[in-house]
């Protein structure tokens, strides 16, 4: 269980209380959340904050509820399970220090941390246990069927297919280098041969097995010289050379997709079936919620 330092009580779950201090947490961390996908939460009214708060209450209440009932199932978290995430998690930063800088960052030390972390671990451990009791498999039918009921689930943004020929060259190479490759590039285009065959003979791209296919991409998706070329072309034209921090490439337009296009089910079933099998592992987690909220005690004391 977490300790909890003793201050405003905003909601109590059976017999556990929760603080003022952690929501005050949650709403720090959704903050940062929000700054990562470029969105400012200082520039929220006072009734967006409100409504916030309480969004992120209702989140911890289920937490709490989770938690509380894998602890009635003695479910455990062993120190070998939770080291074995604190390595993987030290895996994304540059040193040791950096890791313990961050994780023990606004007084927390590594007791509390090694406890919250045990804490959210437990709760992933009853929910993965769940879900294994209550998961299915889906048939082609039933994921096609899927996909005609839901046709808007899957629009797409504006995108274009491209294909590119590659050359790489050394950052430190010298300007003769590079202007041979240009040279290649354009001799390469003026053959006016099909693209696909000259890019699965010369270009040094891993996409060259699949005659330089990139495939669709959406705008800010491509690499941005690759793009910049692209919205310069018209429909089965090949750009002049590009120059890349990679080398030089020979780009060529395929198509365009509208705004809201919607692929065909065979191009994107594979993803059709993970947006099932994900809306289905949501149901079993808010049905499992939903179930302990039933048989719990909860008092909400913010307003």
């Amino acid at each position: 269980m977490i300790q909890k330092s003793a201050g405003i009580v905003v909601a109590k779950v059976n017999a556990e209380e929760l603080h003022e201090e952690q929501l005050e947490k949650a709403v720090q961390e959704y903050d940062v959340s929000l700054k990562e996908q470029g969105i400012n939460i200082r520039v929220f009214g006072k009734e967006q904050m409100r409504n916030v708060r309480k969004f992120l209450l209702q989140k911890m209440v289920e937490r709490e509820l989770l938690h509380q009932e894998a602890v009635k199932k003695k479910i455990k978290i062993t120190s070998k399970e939770i080291n074995q995430v604190m390595d993987e998690s030290e895996k994304h930063y540059p040193s040791r220090q950096e890791f313990l800088d961050d994780i023990l960052k606004d007084g927390q030390t590594m007791e509390t941390y090694k406890e919250r972390l045990a804490y959210d671990m437990l709760i992933n451990k009853l929910i993965a246990k769940r879900y294994e009791q209550r998961k299915k498999g889906f048939s082609g039918v039933e994921i096609r069927q899927f996909y005609q009921d839901n046709p808007q689930r899957f629009a797409q943004p504006e995108s274009v297919n491209i294909g590119h020929i590659l050359l790489k060259i050394s950052p430190d190479a010298d300007e003769k280098e590079w202007d041979n490759a240009k040279k290649k590039l354009r001799e390469l285009r003026e053959r006016k041969e099909d693209f696909r065959k000259l890019a699965k003979k010369y270009s040094e791209c891993d996409s060259a097995k699949e005659g330089g296919d990139l495939g669709f991409h959406a705008r800010g998706q491509l690499y941005p010289p690759l793009e910049l070329a692209a919205s310069k072309l018209k429909i089965n034209e090949v750009s002049s050379p590009v120059v890349s921090r990679e080398g030089v490439h020979l780009v060529k337009f395929y198509e365009r997709r509208p705004q809201g296009f919607i692929p065909n089910y065979d191009e994107i079933k594979d993803y059709v079936e993970k947006v099932l099998k994900t809306e289905h592992a949501q149901k079993i987690y808010q049905d499992y919620v939903d179930e302990l909220r039933e048989k719990a005690k909860i008092k909400l004391y913010e307003s």
